[in-house]
């Protein structure tokens, strides 16, 4: 890209020989400044954007439970856990990266609405961010649906969100929201195990995966974009998984430690068939 750097010519005129001596001084400081920019440019923190869907008789855990794990991650306990040790509070410099460099995970309660939301539970809380603003879909990387939060509006944004190239993580009853928009036609999926039989019928065109007490797969990756779980406490299982996608395992199983969830990482996602390791 171009980067607008302002610097002194080395032409000079009749009026500014007598400032040869300046300018040339000052050109090697632009020249300095110009490497600090671009150094500057290329490491800049990139965010991924989470926003863990609520709505009025919402499931609270199947929101919170990846919020919370997200929370985590965005607060960097990480980097105070031991995986090795299991101990807490010696910073080990474990730091969330990919590919290109670090990455800062921000996860927020969203709504289309501002005021407090009841959940099926009773408790009520505030979205912390109105999706009625974001008309495109375009402000979040992932969104987290649970059940109770499958109205109009919510599925049109996650029609919206999905289209403008967003991914999806469903928990428990939400996997009805991308399976009404076809999202999961021909491919495997999973939901509460209580509900499998209603969904079979609801949605034929998808292969439904039964996890019923299944402590060692607790997901299905169903397409690149959209990432289902069983009921409730599976959202865990699937937050986890996309940590160690986005972070790495060690993040991922820090996180795992702090949250003492008894379920152990998968180092490895299945997709389509295909095996993907998470490192």
């Amino acid at each position: 890209s171009n980067i607008p750097i302002s610097c002194p010519s080395d032409r000079m005129d009749s009026k500014n020989k007598a400032s040869a001596n300046h300018t040339s001084t000052r050109f090697p400081f632009c020249l300095l400044l110009l490497v600090f920019t671009i150094c500057n440019a290329s490491t800049e923190l990139r965010v991924k954007k989470v926003g863990v869907v609520i709505a009025p008789g919402f499931e609270l855990l199947d929101a919170l439970g990846p919020y919370e794990t997200l929370k985590e991650v965005q607060n960097q306990y990480y980097s105070n856990i031991d995986i090795t040790e299991r101990t807490w509070g010696t910073p080990t410099g474990t730091k969330c990266t990919d590919e290109h460099g670090d990455l800062l995970i921000t996860v927020e309660l969203v709504g289309h609405t501002d005021a407090s939301v009841r959940s099926s539970s009773g408790v009520a809380m505030a979205p912390e961010f109105d999706l009625s603003l974001d008309p495109d879909g375009t402000h979040f990387d992932l969104l987290v649906v649970g059940a109770g939060v499958e109205t109009r509006e919510v599925t049109d944004y996650v029609k919206r969100h999905h289209e403008s190239g967003g991914s999806l993580l469903t928990v428990c009853t939400g996997a009805s929201i991308p399976a009404d928009l076809g999202l999961l036609d021909g491919h495997e999926a999973t939901t509460n195990s209580l509900y499998l039989t209603e969904f079979r019928t609801r949605f034929p065109s998808v292969t439904w995966v039964d996890l019923t007490d299944d402590t060692q797969r607790r997901f299905v990756r169903s397409t690149p974009s959209v990432t289902t779980t069983a009921g409730i406490t599976a959202g865990i299982d699937g937050t986890l998984s996309l940590v160690a996608e986005w972070c790495g395992w060690d993040v991922a199983e820090a996180t795992r430690m702090c949250l003492e969830w008894p379920l152990q990482l998968e180092e490895s996602i299945s997709v389509h068939g295909e095996d993907t390791s998470v490192v």
